[in-house]
């Protein structure tokens, strides 16, 4: 910032003077420290002396002390006498050396040492005097005698040394200080030079400044007018009684008028009659706006010198030229803004119209969950005006009991991943409604909310499907129906079609019995089919039962080939089972098993050549129980692999459709597995032969349930781990015997539950993957139970960090650990977590 000439001399004259009183300052300081170190120099010099007599006379003390001892005179006695006098008149006068600090306890800790050294000599004196010179000499050459008068000769030596470095450093001080003062002083004088000199440079330099300054002047009001001139938007300056005094070219072309036929001239000129008198009052008002003054965006209609109407954007302020206060408008056309914010006002419109008239649920809710668009259904599912939903929260709109039971797909959403669930909802008409709700996260893009790829929001639609479940029913309803009633007259078509064919109403005659034959196949086929379909159904319907029971596999599939025999025969196939020694259990429903191994089995029968064989394995696969079962034919083709597993499908080659079938089997068998907790998958080379195998968890034995004990237990903590990979059970139960504690395994959710019923748990591990229920079920009922509503739960699985999630905040889990298991964190955890329950008063 460039400050006025004059003002400038006046701060450099006081400049110069404030340097002169630094310096004199400096100076005084700087002299009165010399004077002090001098002082100080003078009292540590004494103090040196008063250190060298003291050493002297110490040492005098001593020698005319050993003199007596030899001579025993009674004037060396004397002289011994005198000279510790004199030692104690030195050691009084050291007590008032002025030291500080280490320097004066290293004197006091002299001063004590010499007392101690003479009370020594006193009484080495007294032994010469009664005992002899020979216990005197004992006395004086004891240890204690040696080390102290070592002890006095080191301390003194040490004082005198750090009084002669602190003396050799004030010194040091005193030289630097006089060369500092020389410095100070040079350089004064230099900066009272220098300042002088910039002074007559600036008074030069002011004077050329101020030619400079008024050529500029003429050019920045040039510039300025050129910069006005070519502005896009509209430029008209106003005295304060409101008369146009200058208008730029855009403003002259925006409104059709020459500079001439401006000057001079009302600016209500520009604006409607009908908003000529109160823009009249608004710009008289202008006049007791402060200087500096910004009014932005204002909306007025201008009016052309034609008499065309449009919209113009104005904003005002003022500008003080020679004394003389302007007001200033610059204004936009804002035509066509108006025409596209017209235009989007029509298309959002038209949007409503189209999505009011979609019969589903449609919205955009924020990452506030705040409704931000919705369509009408909302509305009268919710019973609620427009303004009452827009901007209002989930929460706020649903109620908290609905609320609760959607939060969590919310929370999903939210947090990057999309979401589709089902849900009921009553109406506000209390109609009891269905509805296949979809969540798609909305991302921010670039310079939105300020982060790429942000969560901003979330799209909403909900399809009723009511009206398709209804459908659904009575179409379930109508399947089981009829098939039930077409079950009962087959079975009586079957029973007699048998008795015919074996003989009961007499010997047929061979084409009789022919057709006989083919009517039972067919018969037997028509029940196969009705079989499929109503499987179909109940598993579809969730109505299927299964009664899964710890099942050994092998007999099981010794008794599914024995069933398989005939119809193998029929095809000239053999059947081959192989299988380890060692028995292998799995929690089945046996008939259900024995229903996947008869479709597996037919299939294979029915596509293998004649004489060929099909091969039944049982072994593990990767910590699980496998069944394969392997034909030798013609191979799956690979158009149709990825709709093998659908209802009704089958290849369309001709090869294979002449084998029959109703395309439910591979459908109900993969349906039937994965509710045994298992997997069913399939291996095909064209030409070649196919391999169906499914998967199950192994059962192992759980150990016996202990007597009940104490909480923590004596010693050792017990630990329930509920995790159903047995390697990774016994893992974990290693881990924790090696760290202090005892642990139960449980492999599944139902032998968690009979351990807790029977034992106490210092804490608990949960695998999210159990069979047959999930692991956060698992920890919700615990939760509901009261004598484990506080047992601390770690949750250990792969996908750990999508079911914490997933569950949000209202499950109580005390960590959530992905495998592979890092053991450190696993002990921390539980100790953490036992630790804590102690402290809480949970014994």
């Amino acid at each position: 910032m460039k400050l006025p000439f004059r003002t400038n001399i006046t701060i450099a004259l006081g400049l110069g003077l404030l340097l002169m009183a630094l310096s004199t300052v400096t100076s005084y300081l700087t002299i009165n420290s010399l004077l002090e170190d001098e002082k100080s120099e003078e009292k540590i010099q004494a103090t040196v002396v008063l250190l060298e007599r003291l050493v002297s006379q110490f040492k005098t003390a001593e020698s005319l002390q050993r003199r007596y001892l030899l001579t025993n005179i009674d004037q060396d006695l004397a002289a011994y006498r005198q000279a510790g006098a004199g030692l104690q008149e030195v050691l009084l006068g050291a007590s008032g050396l002025p030291m500080a600090g280490e320097r004066l306890e290293d004197l006091r800790t002299l001063q004590g040492l010499i007392v101690r050294r003479l009370d020594l000599m006193e009484r080495a004196v007294s032994a010469r005097q009664q005992a002899g010179l020979e216990a005197a000499t004992v006395l004086d050459g004891s240890d204690l005698n040696r080390r102290l008068h070592d002890e006095i000769e080191e301390l003194a030596g040490r004082i005198k040394s750090a009084q002669v470095l602190t003396l050799e450093r004030s010194e040091q001080n005193a030289r630097r200080t006089a060369q500092t003062v020389r410095m100070l002083i040079l350089l004064s004088g230099l900066l009272s030079l220098g300042l002088l000199g910039w002074t007559i440079r600036a008074v030069i330099r002011a004077q050329a400044n101020s030619r400079r300054i008024q050529a500029e002047l003429a050019d920045s009001e040039a510039m300025s007018r050129a910069i006005t001139e070519s502005m896009a938007d509209g430029v008209i300056t106003a005295t304060s009684e409101g008369l146009v005094v200058n208008a730029n070219s855009a403003a002259r072309h925006l409104f059709g008028y020459r500079l001439k036929d401006l000057l001079g001239q009302p600016v209500a000129m520009l604006l409607p009659a009908r908003w000529k008198p109160g823009f009249s009052a608004f710009f008289a008002t202008l006049a007791d706006r402060p200087a500096g003054f910004k009014e932005s965006d204002t909306e007025v209609m201008g009016v052309r010198r034609d008499g065309s109407e449009f919209p113009v954007n104005v904003s005002f302020g003022d500008v003080n030229v020679g004394g003389r206060r302007l007001f200033t408008a610059i204004i936009r056309d804002i035509s066509e803004r108006k025409r596209i914010a017209d235009a989007l006002r029509d298309s959002e419109a038209q949007l409503h119209q189209l999505t009011d008239n979609v019969p589903a649920l449609m919205a955009y809710v924020d990452s506030e969950q705040r409704f931000q668009f919705h369509n009408k259904a909302y509305e009268e599912v919710f019973g609620l005006p427009r303004e009452k939903i827009h901007g209002k929260t989930l929460l706020e709109i649903a109620g908290p009991e609905f609320y609760s039971r959607i939060s969590g797909h919310v929370q999903e959403a939210l947090s990057g991943y999309a979401v589709r669930y089902e849900r009921e909802q009553v109406t506000a008409s209390g109609e009891r409604r269905e509805y296949v709700m979809s969540y798609l996260p909305r991302y921010s893009e670039d310079g939105e909310d300020g982060e790429e790829d942000k969560v901003i929001g979330f799209f909403s639609l909900g399809t009723d499907v009511t009206e398709l479940k209804r459908i659904d029913r009575m179409k379930s309803e109508f399947v089981s129906t009829v098939s039930h009633e077409l079950r009962t007259p087959l079975t009586s078509i079957r029973g007699s079609l048998g008795l015919v064919s074996g003989g009961v109403a007499g010997a047929l005659p061979e084409r009789a019995r022919s057709l006989v034959e083919i009517a039972k196949n067919n018969c037997e086929r028509l029940i196969r089919l009705i079989n499929d379909i109503l499987d179909s159904e109940k598993i579809e319907s969730g109505k299927m039962q299964f009664e899964l029971q710890p099942q050994e596999l092998l007999p099981l599939l010794q008794q599914t080939l024995a069933d398989n025999e005939g119809f193998a025969a029929q095809h000239q196939v053999k059947l081959a089972l192989h299988a380890p020694r060692q028995p292998l259990k799995a929690l089945v429903d046996s008939d259900r098993l024995l229903q996947v191994m008869t479709n597996l089995l037919s299939n294979a029968i029915k596509f293998s050549p004649a004489q060929g064989t099909v091969l039944v394995l049982l072994g593990r696969h990767a910590g699980r129980v496998r069944v394969e079962v392997s034909d030798n034919g013609p191979g799956i083709p690979e158009e149709f692999r990825e709709r093998i597993f659908q209802k009704f499908s089958q290849a369309d080659s001709s090869d294979t459709r002449q084998k029959g079938g109703t395309g439910l089997g591979l459908a109900i068998s993969k349906a039937i597995v994965e509710r045994m907790d298992g997997s069913l998958g399939f291996t095909s080379k064209v030409d070649v032969g196919t391999t169906f195998f499914f998967e199950l968890p192994e059962w192992r034995e759980a150990p016996p349930v202990t007597a009940p004990m104490s909480l923590c237990g004596i010693n050792r903590p017990r630990i329930l781990v509920c995790e159903d990979d047995p390697d990774v059970a016994q893992l974990i139960g290693m881990m924790l015997d090696k760290a202090g504690f005892d642990a139960d395994i449980a492999h599944t959710a139902a032998q968690a539950r009979d351990y807790l019923k029977m034992e106490s748990y210092a804490a608990m591990t949960v695998d999210v993957h159990l069979p047959y229920e999930n692991g956060l079920q698992l920890i919700r009922s615990l939760r509901q139970d009261k004598r484990t509503t506080d047992l601390p739960v770690l949750v250990l699985s792969v996908t750990a960090a999508e079911a914490r999630l997933y569950a949000g905040s209202t499950l109580a889990v005390t960590a959530w650990l992905e495998k592979p298991i890092d053991e450190r964190r696993l002990l921390g955890s539980l100790r953490q977590a036992i630790d804590s329950r102690r402290t809480h008063g949970k014994r």
